[in-house]
């Protein structure tokens, strides 16, 4: 990952009401800093069309993807692109906080109860008070022991660890399926 590349840092879900609510930012990935904020919410009469389907699209689209549960996000994403006949945009690579959140090391058990992971059914604002929770862990990394990883000088250091917990689970997962077949 370059500091060129813009990361989609955003959340896609559906309230109590049924409406749909996507917020997501934009973040440079060397300070996480947002340069681009966008959010909609769409009742369920209304279906994502229009400006909403387009400006999400444009959003997230060949970026690199970060939020939690974003599996579950990806496959909302998927449905509700192939109701308006639209081709859904894809993403470069994906970052799962759920990995780090569930690893129960120390800086993961202060990170929820910074708020990481935490979702608010039906709130908007769940991607901004994730993004405040790593930008909060930050601050207290060099108190936590943590894995030996590579941090890249282009990537915030939160970010390089909360990628490793991803790529880990996913190299997991993929070497699972393996010895299965």
């Amino acid at each position: 990952m370059s500091n060129n590349e813009l990361i989609a840092f955003f959340d896609f879900k559906r309230d109590n009401f049924e409406n749909l609510q996507f917020e997501a930012m934009l973040l440079i990935p060397k300070t996480l800093d947002h340069v681009a904020l966008c959010s909609h919410m769409i009742r369920p009469d209304e279906f994502l069309k229009g400006s909403a389907s387009a400006s999400i699209y444009d959003m997230l689209n060949g970026r690199v993807w970060m939020g939690h549960d974003i599996t579950t996000v990806d496959t909302l994403l998927e449905a509700e692109f192939k109701k308006i006949g639209k081709p859904p945009p894809t993403a470069l690579s994906k970052i799962d906080e759920l990995h780090f959140t569930s690893s129960n090391t120390e800086l993961a058990i202060v990170a929820k109860k910074f708020g990481l992971g935490h979702q608010a059914y039906g709130r908007f604002k769940d991607c901004g008070n994730n993004l405040q929770a790593i930008m909060n862990c930050e601050a207290i990394m060099s108190c936590f022991e943590l894995p030996e990883i590579k941090y890249e000088d282009d990537v915030h250091p939160m970010l390089s660890l909360i990628k490793y917990y991803h790529d880990e689970a996913v190299n997991t997962k993929h070497f699972s399926e393996l010895a299965l077949e």
